[in-house]
């Protein structure tokens, strides 16, 4: 009977001690669920010589390389759309907010593709033997596309990449250039970036404008917080940041300034 008995408190004990046991387990398994940031793709052309067949083609490559990068979950063009038609909102009037369509996405990053240049180029060439002269044209297409990731919550710049194609003949550069940038974007650790959060400081400087307007005694806040009175040095976070400059309830001046280095402000106050 003594072991039965030592067995049946054995059972009791662990029973007794289950819930402590499965609280342990979630604590452990936590980390092992942790969801991916997100990420969404937005696409532009900034050359002004790309149609939309171009702009679809450089998306389409962009988010096949984000796929396949770890750690993060891409938000493709197609349901981000229906996001935004689901409350009523068009893609391309929304666009140029960056800011309010992240949110609006759920995306914790976004993947912004500028396409900076395609352009094809033709010289002509004369060859001349026998008496015969010969006119040849030659095509030449140069094409380069910028990527930057943004941090939606703060707007600092997670990564950014250049890629540049030039090419002879029929061959198109842009063509290139974005398989060029699909074979690169699996290689950026997205979702590391984005769990940084040591989020680097610049030193932010505000001083009078060459006009001499009078910038003692202001009162400057950043992202609606008070930091102190101009004249004034101060410490701020990487990102796109809300400055502004106040007398009382007046605001004299207002901004939205990208802080990426040391910045040096001189507003001119209208005095």
């Amino acid at each position: 009977m003594g072991r039965k008995e030592d067995g049946y408190h054995l059972l009791d004990s662990l029973f007794m001690k289950l819930p402590s046991i499965l609280l342990a387990f979630i604590l452990l398994a936590t980390p092992l669920l942790a969801k991916d940031p997100s990420l969404a793709v937005i696409t532009e052309d900034l050359s002004g010589e790309v149609g939309d067949g171009g702009i679809e083609m450089v998306e389409s490559l962009a988010e096949a390389g984000v796929s396949r990068a770890p750690g993060v979950s891409l938000i493709s063009r197609r349901h981000l759309e229906k996001i935004l038609g689901e409350q009523g909102l068009a893609y391309n009037n929304i666009v140029n907010d960056r800011a309010r369509l992240g949110r609006l996405a759920g995306a914790d990053i976004l993947l912004v593709v500028s396409i900076t240049k395609n352009r094809i180029t033709q010289t002509r060439e004369s060859n001349t033997a026998y008496g015969i002269t010969e006119n040849i044209v030659r095509s030449h297409s140069d094409a380069a596309i910028a990527v930057k990731a943004l941090e939606v919550e703060s707007g600092r710049i997670l990564a950014q990449r250049q890629f540049a194609k030039r090419n002879s003949g029929n061959r198109r550069a842009l063509d290139e250039c974005a398989a060029q940038m699909e074979s690169a974007l699996p290689s950026i650790s997205f979702g590391e970036l984005a769990k940084d959060d040591e989020v680097p400081r610049h030193k932010v400087v505000i001083k009078p404008t060459s006009s001499g307007n009078d910038m003692n005694g202001l009162d400057l806040f950043i992202d609606g917080n008070f930091i102190g009175n101009t004249p004034i040095t101060t410490d701020v976070e990487e990102g796109v940041r809300e400055v502004a400059l106040r007398k009382g309830t007046n605001t004299l001046w207002s901004n939205r300034v990208q802080i990426l280095k040391e910045v040096w402000l001189t507003p001119d106050l209208g005095n």
